[in-house]
């Protein structure tokens, strides 16, 4: 038996949205006991949930023991939004705006140029560039800044070095 069951987790989860704003009752909590095996392991998917801002857990450890407040137990605004399909008003309120300027085609195209790629083979990306509508190039500004982040600490050494040299 796997002591962090995402099921068992989700079911956690959904009972406290579904409770909301009020608690849980303690034949609720015995239920949540029974399904992870002992109370001590319950609890200690709470601390886990709540390690992660989805819940507040109500989990209080002291002297080897861990006690339930059922009064401190709920969901967190994270917790809504991680059952929310749409991803919640956390999905709403966190978007990043990019915008793109024509310096942002001027350095792709010049990146592109600097390739080891043959003439032809630029000339021809440099044309695809130019006809993608904003959206798409957007995309793939996107894709490329995803792509140099995955690569982070080579970015940090070049910049670090850029900034000693100036």
């Amino acid at each position: 038996m796997d002591k962090f069951d995402r099921a068992k987790q989700r079911e956690v989860l959904q009972k406290l949205y579904d409770l909301s704003p009020y608690v849980m009752e303690p034949e609720e909590a015995d239920y949540f006991n029974e399904l992870f095996g002992h109370e001590y392991n319950f609890y200690a998917n709470l601390l886990y949930l709540e390690g992660h801002g989805l819940i507040e857990s109500g989990v209080r450890l002291a002297n080897g023991e861990a006690d339930l407040k059922l009064a401190e137990l709920k969901l967190t605004h994270k917790g809504i939004d991680f059952l929310r399909e749409d991803g919640g008003l956390g999905a709403i309120l966190n978007i990043l705006t990019i915008r793109l300027h024509g310096d942002t085609i001027d350095e792709l195209e010049r990146v592109i140029n600097s390739s080891k790629e043959s003439p032809d083979d630029k000339k021809k990306l440099i044309t695809q560039l130019r006809s993608l509508p904003a959206d798409a190039i957007k995309h793939l500004t996107l894709e490329l800044l995803g792509k140099g982040m995955s690569h982070l600490p080579d970015a940090f050494h070049t910049i670090q070095k850029a900034l000693h040299q100036l």
